[in-house]
Order: C-alpha cells, then sequence, then structure tokens
C-alpha cells in the first residue's frame, strides 16, 4: 500500500483566460486536503491573468508566464516542475466539485498496482449559464474519461515520456491515457470535476480522435466508430431526437 496522504501536484494550464482561471484558482487553493503542490503555467497572457496568479502569493507553490507552442507544450512544462506522486491537470475554467474533493478522493490507501484513480464529473458552459450542470459518467470500456476527474502516478512519464506535442493533435492526454492497462485502473463513485464545455477539446472533431484512436486499438468496432463520428456532426436539434428515440426504445 502507499501513503495515506501522498503528494498531488494540480497542472493549472491558461492563456488570457483571466475571467475563468480566478474559478480554478480557488478550487484547489481551497481544498481542505493538505498535501497539494499547484503548478500554474501561463503562455504570456496579456489580459490580466499573470497580475491575478500573482495575487496569490505563496497559494501558488510555482508558476511560470512565457510563451510557448501549444496546449500540450504547457502542460509538459507543469510536468517536468512537478514533484508529487500524483499529477492531476485542471485547466483554466475547470474546478474541483467542492473543497472536500481531493480529501475524498485520497481517504483510503491506494494500492501499488493502481496507477490511475477516477471518478465522474460535471459540464457546464462557463460563458453562457455556468449555473447548469449536465452530469457525465465514466466508463473506462468506452473511453468515456476525462483528464480533470482523474489523478494518475507521476512515475508514469518516465516510463512513457511527455505528452505528445503535435498542432494537429488535441488527444494527447486521451492517448496517454488509453496507453495504459485497464487493470491498472481504480474508479471511484464520485464526481470529481467541473468542466467548462466551452473550451477546443468540447468539440466534436476531438472526440472523432479518440474514437478514431480507439478503432487503431482494437477497443471498438469499425461500425461503432462511424456511428459515433456521424452522430456527432448532427445538428444539436437532430442529436436531440436520436437520444429520445433511443431512450423511447430502452423503457
Amino acid at each position: 500500500m502507499t501513503q495515506i496522504h501522498p503528494k498531488l501536484s494540480i497542472i493549472t494550464i491558461v492563456l488570457n483566460n483571466k475571467s475563468f482561471l480566478k474559478h480554478t484558482i480557488e478550487s484547489v487553493i481551497n481544498q481542505t486536503y493538505s498535501n497539494i503542490e499547484y503548478i500554474v503555467i501561463d503562455g504570456g497572457s496579456t489580459d490580466g491573468s499573470v497580475e491575478l496568479i500573482q495575487s496569490y502569493g505563496s497559494k501558488i507553490n510555482t508558476w511560470v508566464s512565457e510563451k510557448d507552442s501549444g496546449i500540450y507544450n504547457a502542460i509538459n512544462k507543469g510536468v517536468s516542475l512537478a514533484t508529487g506522486e500524483w499529477i492531476c491537470i485542471l485547466n483554466a475554467g475547470d474546478r474541483l466539485v467542492n473543497e472536500n474533493t481531493i480529501n475524498h478522493l485520497f481517504k483510503d490507501p491506494i494500492s501499488k498496482e493502481i496507477q490511475v484513480v477516477y471518478g465522474d464529473w460535471f459540464l457546464c458552459n462557463l460563458k453562457e449559464n455556468p449555473e447548469v450542470l449536465v452530469k457525465g459518467y465514466a466508463n473506462l470500456s468506452k473511453g468515456y474519461l476525462l483528464h480533470q476527474s482523474l489523478v494518475y502516478r507521476a512515475s508514469l512519464h518516465k516510463n512513457r515520456g511527455p505528452y505528445l506535442e503535435t498542432k494537429k493533435l488535441i488527444i494527447s492526454d486521451y492517448i496517454f491515457l488509453r496507453s495504459i492497462d485497464e487493470k491498472h485502473y481504480q474508479y471511484v463513485d464520485m464526481a470529481i470535476s467541473i468542466n467548462d464545455n466551452s473550451g477546443v477539446s468540447s468539440q466534436s472533431w476531438s472526440l472523432e480522435q479518440k474514437v478514431a484512436f480507439d478503432f487503431i486499438l482494437g477497443k471498438v468496432s469499425f461500425q461503432y466508430m462511424v456511428k459515433r463520428i456521424l452522430f456527432e456532426r448532427m445538428p444539436d436539434f437532430s442529436k436531440k431526437i436520436v437520444q429520445l428515440l433511443l431512450k423511447f426504445r430502452s423503457n
């Protein structure tokens, strides 16, 4: 068994997102779990994000502000600075469900065989209505995972290297996580994060990349991949009709 209160490094990346960054920072520094290292990587913001970061003083353990080559380049910078046994990626606009989230996550010792601890989440749109939350349920076999709602061992990067950095790819975290054998995962029956769904990773083409990668791994069939991609390309109204029909059929 590992220690009961392991050190957790939470990494936040941001670029010109001052308004939503405040939500994220507050959710981390107000955690009742004491063994947290907080790292913020700013991509050279000019909207006051840097000044906001500075205003929190010692509550943010490490922060950097400089230009980067993209999302995963920024995350890799944070990973290289992390000293915790576990890592959580919580980007600007995302936040932990409440101040006791990490305490609940680490309330019991975690077996050394477990590399990833994951749970459910809530989605909202900070630009339109941040108060409306939609529950999302993790499902490992179907690839329903969000990096905001899991923690993983930092040692995985020593064995598997950093996140892939390419401009055309927005699922490097998903590729990293799906390459880990499912026997090393542990599900916790709780929502871990509240995530802003107005970001780039929420776009349909991001999900299409994930499904295509799962097909390459042999985790889903060709027919399933095609159906998922076609469904994501439907207008929202058409999606709702299909969902209603499926719900009616199951009842």
